[in-house]
């Protein structure tokens, strides 16, 4: 997909902060506070006119044309923003204020389209669940802040420097400085005190980064599975990075597993090319006899973990890969979220995600449905202590896949 239009559940930013003061012989003013019903009226005015949806666009904006004329405050503005934009009932489709993760992470994705310098953001490098139970870790990634800091899959975060945890966004003034996190790795047991330096850094820079550090082979009931966690499939960077694997050190595992689990979509429907089994596979025959085999694409078998967060192009991907048996799918449903969507940013800075664009994936609407399992695997996050069943599961099944003659 181009940059204006690809598929997940995610993308881009920019932050404006004006400040306004006096002369130095006056008393110091408070700058006059946002137009909230002049965002509103922006909002309003894209969903009219960009949602896929023509009709229930209109309707849409009739009802709510000023829906936000009454807003105190941005959290009550975003409160109403959100509120509104569900009943839309679409994919693709949300309300992402500057400071967000969210935010952060949509202008990465689209960095170019949306013409930024630089996107960065704090991070300990980890993705975080928010559950009734509080603040769970669900990726720590590897190689980042939060793997070198003793964090793992399950805990609960509980306080940043004593302070309750609220957010990633909140870690920014702690950004290069050796922080104290309070974790409760049990259920009701002694709450751990870890050290971690959060840092400032690109999201997409983090995901691709995670993904490589990611990559290994496992041994696995007598077989080599090779595991890679594609956090985010958005953008070449991250199908090129697969394809490095499978062509070097992956190259003589006995099966594959590709995590696909949460994070962000994006998959380019070429994603299928690396396992496309109709290239032929190249004999060099040398004058002393000697032959050397290679294929360009992956034929051994291969397994995708996928959950209720897998979205958009990772949708596509594991629809394609289970039609036509070149996948086993692992996990939970995938989301059903299969709109195409594109961030417009407000004239604050803010960014509005909306569904500009229905999808069909070889004449199946999978939006509100997503892509059934194969062998289903609850998650069983909170407090895991470092345990993943899901993924334990996949590489089970991708080496009795291999032993299978």
């Amino acid at each position: 997909m181009k940059g204006r239009r690809p598929w997940h559940g995610g993308r881009r930013a920019r932050l404006a902060l004006l400040v306004g003061c006096l002369s130095f012989a006056t008393s110091l003013q408070a700058a006059p506070p946002p137009s909230y019903a002049k965002l509103g009226d922006e909002v309003v005015a894209f969903v009219r006119t960009r949602f896929y949806d023509a009709e229930r666009g209109e309707a849409w904006a009739t009802k709510h044309q000023d829906y936000a004329d009454a807003a105190t405050s941005a959290e009550d503005f975003e409160r109403r923003t959100t509120e509104a934009l569900a009943e839309l009932r679409a994919s693709h489709t949300a309300y992402l204020p500057r400071g967000s993760e969210g935010h952060a992470a949509l202008s990465a994705i689209f960095q170019r389209y949306l013409k930024l310098a630089r996107v960065e953001s704090p991070s300990i490098g980890a993705d975080i669940q928010r559950t009734p139970e509080g603040f769970f870790l669900r990726h720590v990634f590897a190689g980042g802040p939060a793997a070198k800091a003793g964090l793992v899959r399950g805990d609960r975060l509980v306080a940043v420097e004593g302070r309750p945890f609220v957010s990633l966004a909140a870690l920014a003034p702690r950004v290069g400085k050796p922080t104290r996190l309070t974790v409760e790795r049990t259920r009701g047991g002694e709450p751990l005190v870890l050290t971690v330096t959060p840092r400032r850094v690109n999201p997409k820079t983090e995901w691709l980064e995670s993904q490589q550090a990611s990559s290994r082979v496992v041994e696995r009931d007598g077989r080599r599975v090779a595991y890679q966690q594609l956090y985010s499939c958005a953008g070449p960077e991250h199908q090129e990075k697969l394809e490095e694997g499978l062509q070097g050190d992956f190259a003589q595992a006995d099966a594959l597993v590709i995590d696909f689990r949460d994070g962000w979509g994006g998959c380019d429907p070429r994603f299928l090319n690396l396992f496309d089994r109709a290239v032929p596979v190249f004999t060099g025959i040398r004058r002393d006899g000697s032959r050397n085999t290679w294929t360009p694409t992956w034929r051994k078998p291969v397994v995708l973990l996928v959950n209720g967060n897998s979205r958009s192009g990772k949708e596509l991907v594991a629809h394609a890969m289970k039609r036509h048996g070149l996948a086993t799918l692992v996990g939970e449903r995938t989301a059903g979220a299969v709109l195409a969507g594109t961030p417009l940013r407000l004239s604050n800075g803010d960014l509005l995600y909306l569904a500009v664009e229905d999808i069909e994936v070889d004449g199946t609407r999978l939006e509100g449905l997503g892509v059934p399992v194969d062998v289903e695997v609850a998650d069983t996050l909170p407090f895991a202590a470092g345990k993943d069943a899901q993924l334990d599961k996949a590489l089970e099944v991708a080496a009795k896949a291999a032993a299978t003659p």
